[in-house]
Protein backbone atom coordinates (compact mmCIF):
# COMPACT_ATOMS: atom_id res chain seq x y z
CA UNK A 1 0.00 0.00 0.00
CA UNK A 2 1.44 3.60 -1.04
CA UNK A 3 2.28 6.04 1.67
CA UNK A 4 -0.21 8.97 1.41
CA UNK A 5 2.18 11.49 1.77
CA UNK A 6 1.48 14.93 3.83
CA UNK A 7 2.01 17.89 1.60
CA UNK A 8 1.96 21.88 1.55
CA UNK A 9 0.46 23.51 -1.20
CA UNK A 10 0.45 27.41 -1.19
CA UNK A 11 0.94 30.03 -4.45
CA UNK A 12 -2.01 30.52 -6.83
CA UNK A 13 -3.89 27.62 -8.05
CA UNK A 14 -3.84 29.38 -10.96
CA UNK A 15 -0.48 29.13 -12.16
CA UNK A 16 0.66 27.71 -15.73
CA UNK A 17 3.09 25.33 -13.30
CA UNK A 18 3.07 23.27 -10.08
CA UNK A 19 6.68 23.01 -8.54
CA UNK A 20 6.76 19.42 -6.51
CA UNK A 21 9.85 19.99 -3.52
CA UNK A 22 10.98 16.90 -2.20
CA UNK A 23 13.84 17.27 0.52
CA UNK A 24 16.44 14.70 1.57
CA UNK A 25 16.88 12.53 4.48
CA UNK A 26 16.17 13.24 8.04
CA UNK A 27 14.92 16.55 6.80
CA UNK A 28 11.15 17.45 5.82
CA UNK A 29 9.48 19.59 3.64
CA UNK A 30 10.79 22.92 5.80
CA UNK A 31 13.80 23.29 4.29
CA UNK A 32 12.48 24.88 1.39
CA UNK A 33 10.55 27.42 2.81
CA UNK A 34 12.94 30.27 1.58
CA UNK A 35 12.66 29.28 -1.50
CA UNK A 36 9.66 28.62 -2.13
CA UNK A 37 8.59 32.12 -0.39
CA UNK A 38 10.61 33.52 -3.21
CA UNK A 39 8.23 31.58 -6.29
CA UNK A 40 4.66 31.06 -5.13
CA UNK A 41 3.66 34.23 -6.08
CA UNK A 42 3.66 33.07 -9.07
CA UNK A 43 3.42 29.42 -9.24
CA UNK A 44 1.71 26.42 -7.39
CA UNK A 45 3.88 25.19 -4.69
CA UNK A 46 3.21 21.43 -3.34
CA UNK A 47 6.32 20.66 -0.73
CA UNK A 48 5.48 16.47 0.67
CA UNK A 49 6.92 15.54 3.90
CA UNK A 50 8.61 11.57 2.58
CA UNK A 51 7.08 8.15 4.44
CA UNK A 52 8.53 8.88 8.43
CA UNK A 53 9.37 12.35 7.93
CA UNK A 54 7.84 15.54 9.10
CA UNK A 55 4.15 15.15 9.20
CA UNK A 56 3.51 11.71 6.55
CA UNK A 57 2.85 8.75 8.26
CA UNK A 58 5.54 6.56 9.08
CA UNK A 59 5.06 2.48 8.52
CA UNK A 60 7.17 0.24 10.62
CA UNK A 61 7.24 -2.03 7.52
CA UNK A 62 10.76 -1.25 5.82
CA UNK A 63 9.45 -2.01 2.25
CA UNK A 64 7.45 1.50 2.75
CA UNK A 65 11.21 3.39 2.24
CA UNK A 66 12.52 1.62 -0.81
CA UNK A 67 12.82 3.80 -3.44
CA UNK A 68 10.18 1.79 -5.64
CA UNK A 69 7.45 1.91 -3.24
CA UNK A 70 8.58 6.21 -2.85
CA UNK A 71 8.29 6.36 -5.94
CA UNK A 72 4.92 5.16 -6.21
CA UNK A 73 4.08 7.49 -3.08
CA UNK A 74 4.80 10.60 -5.27
CA UNK A 75 2.81 9.24 -8.33
CA UNK A 76 -0.18 9.61 -5.67
CA UNK A 77 0.78 13.12 -5.54
CA UNK A 78 1.74 13.96 -8.79
CA UNK A 79 -2.09 11.80 -9.97
CA UNK A 80 -3.70 14.52 -7.76
CA UNK A 81 -2.20 17.22 -9.74
CA UNK A 82 -2.98 15.70 -13.06
CA UNK A 83 -6.54 15.30 -11.88
CA UNK A 84 -7.08 18.95 -11.88
CA UNK A 85 -4.82 20.16 -14.08
CA UNK A 86 -4.15 17.90 -16.88
CA UNK A 87 -2.17 20.18 -18.85
CA UNK A 88 -0.08 22.14 -16.57
CA UNK A 89 3.49 21.26 -16.51
CA UNK A 90 4.77 19.86 -12.92
CA UNK A 91 8.89 21.01 -12.06
CA UNK A 92 10.45 18.59 -9.32
CA UNK A 93 12.88 20.36 -7.09
CA UNK A 94 14.75 17.62 -5.25
CA UNK A 95 17.59 17.99 -2.15
CA UNK A 96 20.23 15.32 -1.89
CA UNK A 97 17.78 11.45 -1.74
CA UNK A 98 15.14 14.05 -2.90
CA UNK A 99 16.90 15.10 -6.30
CA UNK A 100 18.01 10.91 -6.96
CA UNK A 101 14.29 10.26 -6.38
CA UNK A 102 13.58 13.10 -8.99
CA UNK A 103 16.05 11.21 -11.67
CA UNK A 104 14.47 7.68 -10.86
CA UNK A 105 10.87 9.14 -11.69
CA UNK A 106 11.84 10.70 -14.52
CA UNK A 107 13.96 7.56 -15.89
CA UNK A 108 11.13 4.84 -14.41
CA UNK A 109 8.17 6.51 -15.89
CA UNK A 110 9.15 8.33 -19.27
CA UNK A 111 6.21 6.92 -20.81
CA UNK A 112 3.65 7.63 -17.77
CA UNK A 113 1.22 9.63 -17.11
CA UNK A 114 2.91 10.50 -13.97
CA UNK A 115 5.88 11.94 -15.56
CA UNK A 116 6.99 15.52 -14.32
CA UNK A 117 8.28 17.61 -16.84
CA UNK A 118 11.04 19.26 -15.29
CA UNK A 119 13.77 18.87 -12.59
CA UNK A 120 15.99 21.14 -10.37
CA UNK A 121 18.38 19.18 -8.48
CA UNK A 122 20.30 20.97 -5.48
CA UNK A 123 22.98 19.12 -4.07
CA UNK A 124 22.18 15.62 -5.41
CA UNK A 125 23.37 12.49 -6.75
CA UNK A 126 22.93 9.84 -9.31
CA UNK A 127 24.02 7.15 -6.82
CA UNK A 128 26.64 4.59 -7.35
CA UNK A 129 27.37 2.27 -10.07
CA UNK A 130 30.76 0.93 -8.27
CA UNK A 131 29.65 -1.73 -5.47
CA UNK A 132 32.04 -0.57 -2.81
CA UNK A 133 31.33 2.78 -3.66
CA UNK A 134 27.91 1.78 -2.91
CA UNK A 135 28.81 -0.31 0.22
CA UNK A 136 30.79 2.94 1.78
CA UNK A 137 27.73 4.81 1.47
CA UNK A 138 25.48 2.38 3.01
CA UNK A 139 27.86 1.72 5.83
CA UNK A 140 27.53 5.36 6.86
CA UNK A 141 23.78 5.53 6.35
CA UNK A 142 23.81 3.20 8.84
CA UNK A 143 26.49 4.61 11.18
CA UNK A 144 24.66 7.36 11.12
CA UNK A 145 21.15 5.94 11.74
CA UNK A 146 20.44 6.07 15.51
CA UNK A 147 21.65 9.85 15.15
CA UNK A 148 18.99 11.27 12.60
CA UNK A 149 15.82 12.53 14.06
CA UNK A 150 13.77 10.04 11.93
CA UNK A 151 13.20 6.39 12.78
CA UNK A 152 15.75 4.01 12.17
CA UNK A 153 13.34 1.96 9.33
CA UNK A 154 12.98 5.80 8.04
CA UNK A 155 16.57 6.58 7.78
CA UNK A 156 16.68 3.13 5.40
CA UNK A 157 15.15 5.30 2.85
CA UNK A 158 18.95 6.45 2.01
CA UNK A 159 20.24 3.08 0.82
CA UNK A 160 21.03 2.69 -2.49
CA UNK A 161 20.76 -1.04 -4.00
CA UNK A 162 21.56 -0.73 -7.79
CA UNK A 163 22.85 1.70 -10.09
CA UNK A 164 19.92 2.53 -11.88
CA UNK A 165 20.23 6.03 -12.27
CA UNK A 166 24.05 5.79 -13.04
CA UNK A 167 23.13 3.48 -15.99
CA UNK A 168 20.34 5.56 -17.99
CA UNK A 169 21.27 8.97 -16.95
CA UNK A 170 22.09 9.76 -21.08
CA UNK A 171 18.06 8.83 -21.40
CA UNK A 172 17.02 11.69 -18.98
CA UNK A 173 14.73 13.57 -21.11
CA UNK A 174 13.56 16.55 -19.52
CA UNK A 175 14.99 20.03 -18.58
CA UNK A 176 17.47 20.06 -15.70
CA UNK A 177 19.30 23.15 -13.64
CA UNK A 178 21.65 21.74 -11.37
CA UNK A 179 22.25 23.64 -7.89
CA UNK A 180 25.65 22.99 -5.78
CA UNK A 181 27.72 24.85 -3.17
CA UNK A 182 30.86 24.83 -3.97
CA UNK A 183 31.54 24.44 -0.22
CA UNK A 184 29.51 20.28 -0.95
CA UNK A 185 32.77 18.41 -1.01
CA UNK A 186 30.53 15.08 -0.93
CA UNK A 187 28.18 16.46 -3.80
CA UNK A 188 30.60 18.32 -6.00
CA UNK A 189 32.40 15.61 -8.24
CA UNK A 190 28.69 13.94 -7.98
CA UNK A 191 27.25 17.29 -9.71
CA UNK A 192 30.71 17.30 -12.43
CA UNK A 193 29.28 13.50 -13.44
CA UNK A 194 25.85 14.70 -13.72
CA UNK A 195 27.35 17.95 -15.77
CA UNK A 196 28.76 15.81 -18.04
CA UNK A 197 26.36 13.18 -18.74
CA UNK A 198 23.15 15.46 -18.82
CA UNK A 199 24.90 18.21 -21.47
CA UNK A 200 21.51 20.17 -21.70
CA UNK A 201 21.69 20.44 -18.03
CA UNK A 202 22.43 24.33 -16.58
CA UNK A 203 24.71 24.57 -13.24
CA UNK A 204 24.88 26.84 -10.78
CA UNK A 205 27.91 27.14 -8.66
CA UNK A 206 27.12 28.80 -4.87
CA UNK A 207 30.11 30.14 -3.85
CA UNK A 208 30.27 30.08 0.27
CA UNK A 209 27.33 26.75 -0.30
CA UNK A 210 27.54 23.63 0.95
CA UNK A 211 24.68 20.54 1.44
CA UNK A 212 21.79 22.98 2.76
CA UNK A 213 22.66 25.23 -0.09
CA UNK A 214 18.49 25.72 0.00
CA UNK A 215 18.88 27.36 2.80
CA UNK A 216 21.25 29.30 3.27
CA UNK A 217 21.11 30.95 -0.16
CA UNK A 218 17.37 30.37 -1.57
CA UNK A 219 17.46 32.75 -4.03
CA UNK A 220 19.77 30.48 -6.25
CA UNK A 221 17.12 27.76 -6.00
CA UNK A 222 14.59 30.06 -6.60
CA UNK A 223 16.37 31.32 -9.81
CA UNK A 224 17.13 27.89 -10.47
CA UNK A 225 13.25 27.12 -10.71
CA UNK A 226 11.96 29.94 -12.59
CA UNK A 227 15.10 29.04 -15.33
CA UNK A 228 12.91 25.54 -15.85
CA UNK A 229 9.69 26.80 -15.46
CA UNK A 230 10.99 28.90 -18.51
CA UNK A 231 12.31 26.22 -20.15
CA UNK A 232 8.59 24.16 -20.16
CA UNK A 233 7.07 27.52 -21.12
CA UNK A 234 5.10 28.22 -18.32
CA UNK A 235 6.66 31.78 -17.50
Amino acid sequence: MPTTLHTTQTGPKTSTLSVLWVHGVDSDSHVWDGAIEMVDPDLHCVAVDLPGHGESPAPDDPSAYERDAVLADLDEVIDALRTHHADRPIVLVGHSLGGYLGLAHVLTRREAATGVDGLVLVSAGPGFRDPAAMQSWNERVEANRDRYSVSRVAASIAFHVDSLVMDQLSDVGVPVALVIGDGDKAFLGANDYLEKKLRHARRTTVEGGRHFVMKSHPESVAAAVRSIATEVGAE
